[in-house]
């Protein structure tokens, strides 16, 4: 991760570089436990009669994936810049 990278993730969440790992990680247990959420309500309306209802949930979910992957990767590159 770039030195200008960690600054701006450090400023945003309002921790030091040490800690960035650490706030990082916090933020992806929240975006998978509101996968999670979303997921079964997904699933709970998959047969309602609203279909675009059901198709913005289900973007939702992947959406929530891809964000959570992202953060992810964020801390890898964090791990490799140490």
């Amino acid at each position: 991760m770039r030195r200008v990278d960690i600054a701006a993730w450090t400023d945003l969440l309002g921790v030091g570089d040490k800690e960035l790992a650490w706030a990082l990680k916090a933020r992806i247990r929240v975006v998978e436990e509101t996968h999670a959420d979303v997921n079964r309500l997904r699933l709970g309306l998959r047969g309602a009669p609203d279909e675009e209802l059901v198709l913005l949930l289900e973007a939702a979910c992947r959406s929530l994936g891809m964000a959570g992957e992202r953060l992810e990767e964020h801390v890898s590159d964090l791990a490799r810049a140490s």
